[in-house]
């Protein structure tokens, strides 16, 4: 039979080593994930870097949970002001909204110009023929409507000779059948929309970033802390 002394001992050693193990929980123990709400204008390929993070992990190293949703531009910029979502990707609503006085900054963009293309029918053969045609965009104010216009007056023609028609929920199928149909004569679309239409028939008439360089894809918060405090509290 061991001696009360070693039976102390043992005692004592294994008070220690339940406590290092306590303690070793305690420190591995992971925090759960903070909640964020991502708004993005369309799910298009302009946006895939959001679920590429969110596959890669980039969001769980921050310990933040996302959730990505689609919003028009100017409804998401509403949504972001009014403290329902956390960040949104409508970079030039947000900054066209922060120079009207909404508590909204930008934290990044992705590129240095517009990535979309300008997709006509067949028998729009240059800009200046889509003069008392329909144009496709976004939403009526957004950067695809502001700079369609910026485009066809730089090729003489007035921005009141054509009609922006606002389709923010369109995706390629009914922008491509659309087009083939008359419904609408142009459309703003992505560069995979441009290479998927002219297989169909469908005529690109121009790159719209070479317009001029435009900060596009910019990820914004508000400017202050929402009242319901979530991440964006710390981009604020």
């Amino acid at each position: 039979m061991p001696a009360p002394g070693s039976i102390r001992k043992l005692r004592r050693a294994k008070s220690i080593v339940i406590s290092l193990g306590l303690a070793v929980c305690s420190l591995t123990a992971v925090a759960p994930a903070e909640q964020v709400r991502t708004v993005v204008p369309r799910a298009t390929l302009n946006y895939l870097s959001i679920p590429v993070a969110e596959v890669k992990g980039f969001f769980r190293d921050q310990g933040l949970e996302n959730q990505t949703i689609v919003i028009p531009g100017s409804t998401a910029i509403a949504a972001l002001v009014s403290g329902n979502v956390d960040y949104s990707g409508a970079g030039g609503s947000g900054m066209r909204a922060a120079l009207r006085g909404a508590p909204i900054k930008a934290v990044m963009f992705q590129t240095e110009k517009v990535t979309w293309y300008l997709l006509a029918a067949p028998d729009i053969r240059k800009i200046s023929d889509l003069k008392g045609k329909k144009i496709a965009v976004g939403t009526i104010g957004d950067t695809q409507d502001t700079l369609i216009t910026m485009l066809v007056e730089r090729e003489g023609v007035s921005g009141r000779d054509i009609t922006r028609i606002a389709m923010p929920s369109r995706n390629t199928t009914n922008t491509i059948l659309s087009l083939k149909s008359g419904a609408f004569s142009a459309a703003v679309v992505n560069a995979d929309e441009s290479l998927l239409g002219e297989k169909e028939g469908l005529r690109t008439l121009a790159f719209i970033g070479d317009l001029f360089p435009y900060p596009f894809q910019g990820l914004s918060p508000p400017t202050k802390p929402l009242p319901s405090d979530r991440a964006t509290s710390s981009a604020g």
